[in-house]
């Protein structure tokens, strides 16, 4: 049963990254302006907001980035060490460098970076999500890892999941391991985890 579960995580992770590469630059922008709609009201109530640098067609950051910096909230990366992930602040003047994976990162110094535990909001990448908020994320394991004390732990930091609309499937089939998101923002709306 592992093993079919596991062959359809990976099917469904093949699947949607190939619909989310199609998409143009033209429509991964509106995506993003709709996404800063959905997601306003996590926003205001943040002082440090963790985002990600949009790569194979997720939805970009830029206008949820711009809309913190002008309300003076502090917008972090995540920065890959070992095999968990720290936080490093960053602003419009900061430069950056391709890192581990090819992503890249802010120069930010070493002794400014966040932990986990220290963040307000997340906006989580992830390939597909389902009803229940819950995610299937690029395979390596870093955000489950990163925020495993959120298994047995209420927010802070509140977990927003961010994807199109279309990567909403019906079953992500969650592993033990996986952490459960609060909520799913999408170009099209946001779903909210049920509290019961």
């Amino acid at each position: 049963m592992q093993d079919t579960h596991k062959n359809v995580r990976d099917s469904l992770r093949n699947n949607i990254r190939k619909q989310r590469c199609a998409l143009n630059s033209d429509a991964l922008h509106l995506s993003g302006e709709a996404l800063l709609t959905h997601c306003q009201t996590f926003l205001d109530k943040a002082n440090c907001v963790a985002g990600y640098n949009a790569m194979q067609g997720e939805i970009p950051l830029q206008s949820v980035f711009n809309y913190c910096h002008t309300k003076k909230i502090t917008t972090v990366l995540p920065i890959m060490r070992d095999k968990a992930l720290l936080f490093a602040p960053f602003t419009n003047h900061t430069t950056f460098s391709k890192k581990q994976y090819g992503i890249l990162e802010p120069d930010t110094p070493e002794q400014d970076w966040l932990t986990p535990e220290q963040l307000d909001l997340v906006l989580v990448p992830l390939v597909a999500f389902d009803n229940t908020c819950n995610r299937i994320g690029m395979g390596g394991g870093f955000y489950d890892r990163s925020f495993a004390f959120r298994q047995s732990g209420k927010a802070p930091p509140t977990l927003i999941g961010v994807a199109h609309a279309f990567q909403e499937v019906d079953n992500v089939f969650a592993q033990e391991w996986d952490v459960a998101l609060d909520g799913i923002a999408t170009d099209k709306g946001l779903i909210q985890a049920s509290t019961n």
